[in-house]
C-alpha cells in the first residue's frame, strides 16, 4: 500500500474515507445490512450508546501525511481563535490521540507528552475500557496542557481523564481532536467533577460534525440490539464491518 497523501481541495472527512477509516452502517429500504457499532459512552444502565458511524483515527495513523492534514487543520482552528499561546504543552491519549498530538506539537512548536494505556477489567461483550498512565512524564506546577484526543464522541471518559492529569499538578486548558461528533459538546466542555469541575474548557476539532447515539432500547436501534446486530470490538473486527459496506445490495 503507497502513502495516502491529501488532495487539493479535498474535505478531511473524504480524506478518511480514502484512508479507509470511516465504517457508516450500510442500509437498503432504512433496513440495516451490517452491525451497528458501539460507543465508548454508557446509558444509566451501564450499556454502550451505539450508532452508525465510527471513525478508526488508526487507519489514518498509517499515513503521515494524512495525520499532517488533520493536525493542520487544527492548528489553523487554534490560530483564528486566539488559542494557540494559551497552552504549553499538548499530552496525547492513546492511541490515535498520541499520533494527532505529536504531529500538531511538531507544527505548533509546542512540548509533548503522553499517557500509557492501561486496561481495565471488563465483561465479555462489553466495549474495552482504559486508564491512563502519566508517570514517564513529570509536570510542572501549572504547566498549561492540552488533551489530544483522535475522536471526541460524548465526553463521558473526559472528567476521568481530567482527573488523572491534574494528578500531576498540571492544568487542562483545551481539549484538541481530529473529530467531534458531539451534538451537545461543539466548542465547551465543562467538567462535572473533579478538580476542574465548572471550569469551562475550550474544544476544537479538525472536524466538528455532529452524529447520533443512540441507547440501547431505543425504538430507532432495539432490533438490530435485540438480535445482536451490534460490534462491540470495532477496531479488532474492522475490515469485517468494511465488507459490509463493500457487499452489493
Amino acid at each position: 500500500m503507497n502513502p495516502i497523501w491529501p488532495t487539493l481541495g479535498e474535505s478531511l472527512m473524504e480524506l478518511g474515507k480514502r484512508c479507509g477509516a470511516v465504517y457508516i452502517c450500510p442500509k437498503a429500504g432504512g433496513v440495516r445490512k451490517g452491525p451497528l457499532v458501539a460507543y465508548a459512552g454508557k446509558d444509566s444502565q451501564g450499556r454502550n450508546y451505539v450508532g452508525e458511524l465510527y471513525f478508526n483515527f488508526r487507519k489514518i495513523e498509517v499515513h503521515p501525511k494524512a495525520v499532517e492534514a488533520f493536525a493542520s487543520m487544527a492548528l489553523l482552528k487554534l490560530r483564528s481563535e486566539g488559542l494557540l499561546e494559551t497552552f504549553d504543552t499538548i499530552c496525547g491519549i492513546p492511541q490515535g490521540g498520541r499520533t494527532f498530538g505529536e504531529m500538531l506539537a511538531l507544527i505548533a512548536d509546542k512540548k509533548f507528552a503522553y499517557a500509557d494505556k492501561k486496561p481495565k477489567p471488563t465483561v465479555a461483550g462489553k466495549k474495552q475500557e482504559y486508564t491512563w498512565d502519566l508517570s514517564q512524564f513529570e509536570f510542572e506546577p501549572g504547566e498549561r496542557i492540552a488533551i489530544a484526543e483522535d475522536v471526541f464522541n460524548n465526553f463521558q471518559n473526559t472528567d476521568n481523564t481530567l482527573t488523572e492529569i491534574a494528578a500531576t499538578g498540571a492544568d487542562v486548558v483545551l481539549l484538541v481532536g481530529a473529530l467531534n461528533r458531539s451534538s451537545t459538546y461543539d466548542r465547551y466542555y465543562t467538567p462535572k467533577n473533579g478538580l476542574f469541575a465548572g471550569k469551562p474548557i475550550p474544544v476544537v476539532a479538525s472536524i466538528c460534525t455532529s452524529y447520533p447515539e443512540f441507547v440501547q432500547d431505543d425504538p430507532a436501534v432495539a432490533t438490530d440490539v435485540a438480535i445482536g446486530n451490534v460490534e462491540f470490538e470495532v477496531k479488532k473486527n474492522w475490515a469485517r464491518l468494511c465488507a459490509f459496506m463493500d457487499a452489493k445490495p
